[in-house]
């Protein structure tokens, strides 16, 4: 067996409506014409290249065959969105009147705004702004990059460093995240609710204007997903011993906000939830706390300087398109832009092909299922076989699993329920065998070799 590892190792190395037709109709009918978006910056695309990437709604629209109305406004909050709605022009109307799903991805910014701004409080409070600023600086609405421009994060004297100091520390850093998070999602003592008492009113207004518009559409809401997951490279880069602790806390805190956002998005009658905290954290319920899931790979956080972006990059708009198609549900096998945009993806992080819930996700609704195709791109090459021979690696050396559901099921070429050398030795073959000409499925190959 070790001959044969050695020889594969060897052998493979504005508001205004911006109408979208499908670049490629479907063969059949899928039965939705046209699709309206409403929204933030997620929906709207902002951050992708329009000359080589495309947002969720262009991959959604020619996977169906529809016209999409995309009415997202980047830095749209429920109040705004509420407003958009609400002064419609007669042609968007008419639009949404035929639109037989409508999308709204909405909520990120409310939430960004009401912590953003405790959080540049406290810092000003603490002595923790940069060099230059004063309280009298920090802007009346603030956001994210406002957190990275005012405050001093990791620098010398900074709030990693002060919350990497000790308990004392950690216990008022968590003071401010248990304030944020109470005033957020609960309505105990003086506590805002503000999830429950002005997001989701100014929501549910506006989805009652669209139903009067289209009582017939079916309405998808997405879940916020969590940008603060980082890997464990990045991590122990950046964040080192208790600055990770301090971190950790932040993170869950968010988590538990989003996931209680989603819990009262999921109330409202009328809507569907796409999960999109789900897909692009793409751990296991079982999952441990510690750790972190995949929007680092969704997202552009890890990069440095003006390029670091918690927007979703073209990996995420993908991912968010294979899950609102899943809970529309009108599946098929794909030829259009959503394999073209899969195929051409940018190169994976460290040993990341694709996230394990979101890849199963992706497959299901881009279908074309190929025994032996371990990266999903629709060809068979020795780079399946490069995969299924390091997850075989991984596995025997006792690490955790590399695969998705799915792509166990592609490796497992003999279909015993575990991936071996030989499985990738098979795929190695079969790869040759197609290079010299041959037109044989993997199936077909396999058993003309018995």
């Amino acid at each position: 067996m070790k001959k044969i590892l050695s020889a594969l190792v060897s052998a493979v190395m504005g508001m205004s409506a911006v109408i979208i037709p499908p670049v490629q109709a479907v063969g059949e009918t899928s039965g939705v014409d046209s699709i309206s978006i409403f929204g933030d910056s997620i929906a709207s695309g902002y951050g992708l290249d329009p000359e080589k990437e495309y947002n969720y709604g262009q991959i959604i629209g020619d996977y169906l065959g529809a016209e999409v109305g995309n009415y997202a406004v980047s830095g749209d909050t429920t109040f705004d969105m509420l407003e958009d709605v609400k002064n419609l022009s007669d042609e968007q109307k008419n639009f949404i009147s035929g639109s037989e799903v409508v999308v709204i991805s909405i909520g990120g910014n409310d939430l960004m705004l009401y912590s953003a701004k405790k959080i540049l409080a406290f810092a000003a409070d603490n002595g923790f702004l940069n060099e230059g600023f004063t309280k009298d600086n920090i802007p009346q609405n603030p956001d994210i990059t406002d957190l990275l421009v005012y405050i001093n994060i990791y620098g010398e004297g900074g709030l990693m460093e002060f919350a990497s100091t000790g308990l004392t520390a950690q216990l008022k850093l968590g003071r401010l995240l248990t304030d944020i998070y109470s005033n957020l999602c609960l309505s105990s003592g003086n506590n805002e609710n503000y999830i429950s008492n002005v997001m989701i009113p100014n929501i549910t207004e506006a989805i009652e204007i669209i139903k009067s518009i289209n009582p017939d559409a079916r309405i998808i809401i997405q879940s916020v997903y969590q940008p603060l997951q980082l890997s464990p490279e990045y991590m122990a880069e950046k964040l080192p011993g208790d600055k990770a602790v301090a971190a950790g806390m932040v993170r869950l805190r968010f988590e538990a906000i989003l996931a209680d956002y989603r819990a009262k998005l999921d109330a409202i009658e009328g809507v569907e939830i796409a999960d999109i905290l789900n897909e692009f954290t793409s751990l296991p319920d079982d999952a441990e706390d510690t750790e972190q899931g995949y929007a680092y790979y969704f997202t552009d956080m890890q990069l440095s300087g003006e390029e670091r972006d918690f927007h979703p990059n073209q990996r995420g708009h993908l991912a968010i398109a294979a899950e609102i198609l899943d809970t529309i549900g009108i599946l098929h096998d794909d030829k259009g832009l959503m394999t073209e945009v899969y195929r051409n993806l940018p190169s994976s992080e460290g040993d990341i092909i694709y996230p394990h819930i979101a890849l199963d996700t992706y497959k299901k609704v881009a279908g074309n299922f190929m025994l032996g195709d371990v990266d999903f791109d629709n060809i068979i090459t020795g780079s399946d076989a490069t995969y299924a021979l390091r997850e075989y690696t991984v596995l025997g050396g006792g690490g955790d699993t590399l695969f998705s559901s799915m792509q166990k099921k592609a490796a497992d070429i003999d279909n015993d329920g575990i991936i071996t050398g030989s499985d990738a030795q098979k795929i190695l073959s079969y790869y040759t065998y197609v290079s010299s000409g041959g037109k044989l499925s993997m199936e077909e190959y396999l058993k003309s070799q018995k």
